[in-house]
């Protein structure tokens, strides 16, 4: 065959190929506008309840359409390649892609139904055994999901075989080469942004699922939220750098000179005694529907009354959107590693707590928790600070797990069980000091818990009473079973705190409440609203009461513990620490002084807090008092946090791979 024969027989068979190709691409397109159709009809209003704005239902048929192109210039080149080989396997393949391809994308919108949040690279954070764990909360995969399935399958198969058969002008499959040439080309400046949209419940609703989880598992396996900067490790330890630590060890990235101030002594009575400490981490409490001022309202009456006889941080941030993040961020003030410090598992490097420190100065440490404590490793990392764990394996009868979902799955045991678990052992601990951790569990999905009618019925009292606007009301009336188990939890402390002021050691007692994170099922304002949480340290030892509206964070609680500690009660500690905080900030106004990253999701550190400014997806934001985000083009500091997330990585990566967190003199 000579050569011009080969490449007229080539633009030929590339004509062909382009011919047969569009037609039932056209079809998948049909079935993602279907798709998303449904996810409008149903999914939508089954998760915000709230009018949908016109432009935030064209922007996701727009970003469907685009990511369908995009996707389209892919599948061509795989078909094409099977098509020079045979025609027909060309054609199977592709429908065997297509249905794949429907079948993925609604099993993310039915994620997002239930998290009200698109899955990400978080995904890939967690095993197999917790991810079965936490779809078994959600219901698992129950009837009305195959039917669903089934119905898609049906009517991708159904418009292939119709569409198929269709033959096409010219200038159609012109015009879809071309459109898909453009969506290509243009794809840095076609994707999604986020601080384009009023808030990210917008942003998470006009997103194509498919896209965004393509696009975080890519930056996952082959560019990385942890991505290192070319450059040396090394660091200047005879200066400050602009954290504000003096780092000592290059050997040692973490390492610095620990001089954070004791601001919490002025405010108590200090006696001859060390007082026991009870910390009460709240699963999903945020500020969003806790407190003063919070704009859904308050549905935690007690734990507001409790604040006002307390210490409370009203702009106080967790350091991770999930559960993962809050061990190690309150207790040792460390950093992230990859997937959060507790994914390191039995290779946690040596370091500081809170909880070693304490009991090596005499205290009895234990953490309770009505679930299983090996979920995210929580075990492993109490047990590295010699702490006793008892969980679900502890109670048995009389206590009563939660309601099942699903197929009998139930996390666990309830907050009030838990709360008289904790009495039942303390009542038995004859240890002189004593820091007791408790991590709480009801405000979880599925959100079911015992006499659940009694709760909701309280939560349309509170709603009843609420002086907020009608769209609120309509939105609060909506998460009716979330707020449920919320105002459950808050009566569990209520019966907590009665029940503790009949012990002899209430009067020698530093209570610590926060919560572990922000519940995401309810949609979130904005990057940083998932980290706002509040923080009440109250006890009878308190001489004075206030409220500090300058941030703070899970990473500030350790050290402000242990210069309290070691002021007033002259319990030693290192001179030179990892913490990833400098303090608790207690000037009653709003500021911030502090500069560390927040973690997400499990692999997923896209959020670095610098003063008043937040760096999330590598978009600007300033901070108001009201941690709202307004959108900066500040270069010059976006360049600065921008230089500081990267040394952060820079460490981290260095730690990850030395595991030298602390020198040897420094273990205990």
């Amino acid at each position: 065959m000579e050569f011009e024969e080969i490449i007229s027989f080539s633009k030929t068979k590339m004509n062909e190929c382009f011919k047969q190709f569009v037609p039932p691409a056209l079809g998948l397109l049909f079935v993602f506008i279907l798709l998303r159709t449904f996810e409008i009809l149903f999914v939508w209003r089954h998760i915000f309840f709230q009018d949908i704005k016109p432009e935030i239902i064209l922007s996701g048929f727009l970003f469907d359409l685009i990511f369908f192109l995009q996707m389209s210039a892919v599948l061509f080149i795989l078909f094409m390649i099977v098509f020079f080989i045979n025609k027909k396997a060309a054609q199977i393949v592709f429908r065997i892609l297509g249905i794949l391809i429907s079948f993925i994308y609604l099993l993310l919108i039915l994620y997002f139904s239930k998290a009200a949040l698109p899955l990400g690279s978080d995904l890939f954070g967690y095993s197999f055994a917790e991810i079965t764990h936490t779809v078994g909360s959600a219901g698992g995969f129950n009837l009305k999901y195959l039917i669903a399935f089934l119905v898609f399958i049906s009517l991708n198969i159904l418009i292939y075989n119709r569409i198929n058969k269709l033959k096409l002008p010219n200038f159609v499959i012109n015009l879809f080469y071309l459109f898909l040439v453009i969506s290509v080309l243009g794809a840095k400046y076609l994707a999604p942004k986020s601080r384009e949209f009023a808030n990210t419940s917008d942003y998470s609703l006009a997103v194509d699922k498919m896209q965004f989880f393509v696009s975080k598992s890519y930056n996952f396996f082959f560019v990385g939220d942890f991505e290192i900067p070319m450059s040396n490790y090394y660091y200047d330890t005879d200066n400050n750098d602009t954290t504000g630590f003096n780092y000592v060890d290059n050997n040692y990235p973490f390492l610095h000179v620990e001089n954070s101030p004791d601001v919490l002594g002025n405010y108590f009575n200090i006696g001859n005694k060390k007082p026991n400490f009870v910390f009460l981490v709240t699963e999903s409490l945020g500020k969003g529907y806790s407190g003063e001022g919070a704009y859904m309202g308050s549905f935690t009456p007690f734990l507001d009354s409790l604040a006002q006889h307390s210490l409370y941080w009203d702009n106080f941030l967790s350091c991770g959107g999930r559960t993962f993040a809050f061990p190690p961020s309150i207790f040792g003030s460390l950093p992230f590693a990859q997937k959060g410090f507790l994914e390191l598992n039995e290779n946690m490097p040596p370091h500081f707590s809170i909880i070693k420190l304490l009991i090596k100065n005499g205290y009895s440490a234990k953490f309770f928790y009505g679930g299983d404590a090996h979920f995210d490793y929580m075990d492993t990392f109490f047990k590295k600070q010699n702490a006793k764990v008892i969980d679900i394996k502890s109670f048995g009868p009389p206590y009563k797990k939660m309601p099942s979902s699903g197929e009998g799955f139930t996390w666990g045991y309830g907050d009030k069980e838990l709360f008289e678990k904790y009495f039942e052992v303390i009542d038995k601990d004859t240890s002189k000091h004593r820091i007791d951790i408790s991590m709480t569990l009801s405000m979880h999905s599925p959100f079911l818990i015992l006499n659940q009618n009694y709760y909701r019925n309280k939560v349309d009292q509170i709603i009843s009473k609420l002086n907020l606007g009608a769209d609120i009301i309509a939105q609060d009336k909506s998460y009716r079973d979330m707020l449920s188990t919320v105002v459950y939890t808050d009566d569990a402390y209520r019966y907590f705190f009665n029940q503790y002021k009949k012990r002899p050691d209430y009067n020698n007692t530093i209570f610590i409440i926060t919560g572990d994170h922000r519940m995401p099922e309810i949609p979130i304002l904005n990057q940083l609203d998932r980290f706002h949480v509040p923080l009440i340290i109250f006890s009878p030892m308190l001489k004075r009461t206030a409220v500090f509206s300058s941030v703070s964070s899970q990473f500030d609680i350790a050290p402000s513990i242990l210069a309290f500690l070691n002021k007033d009660y002259n319990i030693q500690i290192p001179s030179e620490t990892t913490f990833m905080g400098s303090g608790l900030d207690t000037v009653r106004q709003f500021r911030d002084v502090h500069s560390y990253p927040l973690m997400r999701n499990k692999n997923e550190l896209l959020d670095y807090l610098y003063h008043d400014y937040f760096l999330s997806d590598k978009n600007l934001y300033r901070i108001d008092e009201n941690l709202n985000l307004i959108p900066s083009n500040n270069q010059m500091m976006q360049d600065k946090i921008g230089n500081l997330f990267d040394e952060f990585k820079q460490r981290n990566d260095y730690m990850l791979k030395t595991k030298k967190l602390i020198p040897p003199q420094f273990i205990f």
